[in-house]
């Protein structure tokens, strides 16, 4: 459900399997080219428990929401049993995801900086306030290195 009145995109609850993952991360590196965020490509699904309280935790969280936003030009990527050939093909580029939602953190010219298994993000049955705080500030940081 869109947050009204914030500066960063809405959330987007829902992995679209019909998306191409290829069409969408050329429009984010047309993006990134111009900034100073890198591109984190979030795996997972509609089916996926941890990728819907992930959502619910940035809706819940609003400053938090728009430093990820702000940090990140976000692209998702659905993974499933529905899995598109494009999905599938962009995956395979990458190391093996162990879980959803996985984190693929990619430089302006789509090359793979990280690989992130978001399980150490997890706290009871959400997301820690502050491990997700220091992740958002480790990879800004990453990003002015990356780019100077």
């Amino acid at each position: 459900m869109p947050l009204k009145g914030r500066s960063y995109p809405p959330i987007v609850v829902q992995y679209d399997k019909k998306i191409n993952p290829y069409i969408s991360l050329e429009k984010a590196l047309v993006k990134v080219k111009k900034s100073d965020k890198n591109i984190l490509l979030m795996v997972g699904g509609d089916w996926c428990k941890w990728c819907g309280q992930f959502e619910n935790f940035l809706d819940d969280h609003p400053k938090i929401a728009e430093d990820f936003y702000t940090t990140f030009e976000v692209v998702r990527v659905y993974y499933g049993e529905s899995i598109n050939k494009e999905a599938q093909s962009l995956l395979k580029q990458f190391p093996p995801l162990k879980g959803t939602p996985h984190f693929y953190l990619l430089d302006s010219n789509a090359k793979l900086l990280k690989s992130i298994d978001t399980g150490y993000l997890e706290r009871g049955y959400s997301y820690n306030r502050k491990k997700v705080k220091t992740f958002i500030e480790e990879n800004k940081s990453l990003s002015r290195k990356i780019k100077q």
